[in-house]
């Protein structure tokens, strides 16, 4: 106790005060680095921003105002090579925005002014007339071609010419001439594609839908399918210019189209590989409706508000160029410039937020060095998750730092794992404290563990010879007494009968064998115990050794009424052995058998030749064995534990000497037994003990 455990525990306490302080200090060096890295990542982003400013403003020095589309080739060039750059614009002296290499998938309302608005001349307006009335009235459609056709033969203005052709192939569609029909609205789509009607709707859009559904009349889905899909895909990609109402509708018309055309068709790979080229165009329009929204919001809305971020412009300065604008729900990071004092023009450049959270931040954040179990998490407006690096931070809080200086109000967290105090004591530079304690409670309780075993090995092995001493005195009294008693009776004259009095001479012989061989049991098993026990080896006529030992046996037991029954194969070979120890071992397990018999008095010993060693086997047909005992009956001093096996007198070393005779003669010894039916034990000797 004082001088194992109570420094052990000194030990170990002085090293839980030396983890505590270690973490304190590790806590400290872990804000410093989060603060390093919060740093790191702002200036990377900073500077970023710098070149897309540096490079703008090189391009707005270097412009040619009298070559426009040099100008806009330009600033594709500029998006391309700063990809943060995500819209030029500039705000004019009317304070309205006008947009460099936008892509808008429909425009605000008002801003289409249509063209080519005159009005049909008197004959044709009188040919459309009748035209209408032989169609929607007479249901003439033969005649209202004829007129529609007679029309367009007058006709001079494209934008005429189309909307008649269009006329003409609504009457072909409804007189069933679907071919026809489907030529003339290629025609449209061919030629007029860009006109557009009064009510805004460009023909070409028009004509490619009636093309799709005239396909799906005509009952071929495949080129349904696939002019429906082209349409979609040019319509998202800016074919026709629309103001959104007109969009939005003519966009529910085409997915409306394509949701029927893939509705009609049965299920197929084919039509799953259309289902989801249907669906990444769904997901691409509404992408780019979302940006189209947000660009058109900030036009309408954005040119006051970056004007009174910038005023006065004399003070304007490197360090004021950014500002973020709050346009409804939406931030926007701008970038302005003034050209020169000749142009009133204030130009600017919108920072795509996508490519800054989805590609600078990422890249940025990868090259900076974390250590293990860090987590970091930026949040935007209302604390709005913008990226992290992990879904749910594990760990503690650390540091909050902000961007630079006019950025949005985004913030880094950082958070750091806890370490486990298991880990904690490992990886202490004072564990060796810990290691030191763990070390003397393990040799503490491998000590306790060795001598627990220790003693109790002992005190089974004391228990165990007293047994042996116990049960070998009383079979040693047991023969002297029957022999004392009989020798007594015979010396006195008392028996009655010579029938009686050789019995009794068997029985003196019985007895005076049975201790022959108890003490040669004992003698044998010391000599073996202690390493002295000599085998002599010889060439042995094993078939006739068994039939000397099973005679001698039965006229001992004769007046038992036993029977010892053999079956010896002929010609059995010889064997080199050890006549006098093989002798034993047989008389150890016949005897065995004999008083385990029980009731049935009987007593089986067969032997054979199995080319390579001679089996003995000597069977009873008494108590048995049970299974749990099985493999311990070849134990020292082991005696099964039913009470019936207990009162058979023994001294719980046969079958020890048998296994040991057995296995110094390179053999081997099995048992097989069942509980009431009796046992079998079998005994193999090799015909040649080196080759065993």
């Amino acid at each position: 106790m004082f001088g194992i455990v109570l420094p052990s525990l000194l030990l170990g306490y002085l090293a839980f005060r030396g983890v505590q302080n270690d973490r304190a200090l590790l806590e400290k060096n872990r804000i410093d680095e989060h603060r390093g890295i919060a740093e790191d990542i702002s200036q990377k982003v900073d500077e970023s921003l710098l070149a897309a400013e540096q490079a703008f403003q090189k391009l707005l020095l270097d412009k040619n105002p009298n070559n426009p589309s040099g100008m806009i080739q330009q600033f594709e060039n500029l998006i391309t090579s700063h990809p943060l750059i995500q819209e030029v614009f500039a705000i004019q002296s009317d304070l309205t925005i006008r947009f460099f290499n936008t892509f808008l998938l429909y425009r605000s309302s008002g801003s289409i002014q249509l063209s080519d608005t005159s009005p049909p001349s008197q004959s044709i307006d009188r040919l459309l007339q009748q035209a209408q009335k032989f169609e929607f009235q007479n249901q003439d459609f033969k005649r209202a071609m004829g007129a529609y056709r007679q029309a367009l033969l007058e006709s001079s203005n494209p934008k005429i010419q189309g909307d008649l052709l269009s006329r003409i192939a609504r009457v072909q569609k409804k007189s069933k001439q679907f071919q026809e029909s489907m030529k003339t609205y290629q025609t449209i789509a061919e030629r007029y594609s860009q006109i557009q009607l009064i009510q805004g709707i460009p023909l070409g859009l028009a004509a490619r839908l009636e093309i799709g559904s005239l396909h799906l009349e005509m009952e071929d889905q495949a080129k349904a399918q696939k002019v429906c899909l082209d349409l979609y895909r040019d319509y998202i990609g800016g074919e026709w210019k629309l103001e959104k109402e007109p969009y939005n509708f003519y966009s529910t018309r085409i997915q409306d189209s394509i949701n029927t055309v893939l509705s009609q068709e049965s299920l197929s790979e084919h039509l799953q590989s259309s289902k989801k080229t249907f669906q990444e165009l769904v997901d691409e329009e509404n992408i780019k409706r979302d940006n189209t929204e947000r660009l058109l919001l900030f036009q309408e809305n954005a040119a006051q508000g970056a004007l009174n971020a910038f005023q006065p412009w004399e003070d304007f300065s490197e360090q004021k160029r950014r500002a973020t604008l709050e346009i409804g729900t939406n931030e926007y990071l701008v970038c302005l410039l003034r050209n020169n004092s000749n142009d009133d023009d204030i130009w600017g450049f919108q920072v795509d937020d996508h490519y800054l959270t989805k590609s600078l931040l990422p890249g940025i954040m990868e090259t900076v060095a974390f250590s293990g179990g860090t987590d970091c998490i930026i949040r935007g407006r209302d604390r709005k998750t913008v990226l992290a690096s992990t879904d749910t931070p594990s760990g503690s809080f650390t540091v909050r730092s902000d961007f630079v200086e006019n950025f949005p109000d985004w913030t880094m967290e950082f958070y750091q794992a806890d370490p486990r105090l298991l880990d904690a004591f490992l990886t202490s530079r004072r564990g060796i404290y810990f290691y030191m304690f763990i070390l003397i409670a393990g040799i503490l309780v491998f000590g306790l563990i060795l001598t627990i075993r220790s003693l109790t090995r002992e005190m089974e092995l004391s228990r165990m010879k007293s047994d042996f001493v116990s049960t070998v005195s009383h079979e040693f009294k047991s023969p002297l007494t029957s022999i004392r008693q009989i020798s007594e009776m015979l010396h006195a004259g008392r028996v009655p009968s010579e029938e009686r009095r050789q019995k009794y001479y068997d029985v003196l012989l019985e007895q005076s064998e049975r201790l022959s061989l108890l003490t040669e049991n004992v003698l044998s098993f010391a000599k073996m115990e202690e390493g002295k026990k000599e085998f002599v080896f010889d060439h042995v006529d094993i078939g006739t050794l068994l039939e000397n030992i099973v005679s001698a046996i039965q006229d001992r037991v004769k007046h038992d009424e036993f029977a010892i029954e053999t079956e010896i194969e002929k010609f059995l070979p010889f064997i080199m052995a050890d006549t006098s120890a093989i002798t034993q071992a047989v008389n150890n397990l016949i005897d065995n058998a004999v008083k385990y018999s029980g009731e049935s008095k009987k007593v089986f010993v067969q032997a054979y030749n199995d080319e390579k060693s001679v089996v003995i086997e000597v069977k009873d047909f008494g108590l048995g064995i049970k299974k749990e005992d099985m493999d311990k009956v070849f134990d020292r001093f082991y005696r099964g534990g039913d009470e019936l096996t207990r009162t058979v007198k023994g001294s719980g070393l046969g079958l020890t000497l048998v296994k040991q005779i057995v296995e110094a003669h390179k053999g081997s010894i099995q048992v097989e037994s069942e509980p009431g039916k009796g046992s079998i034990f079998s005994m193999r000797l090799p015909l040649d003990p080196n080759k065993g």
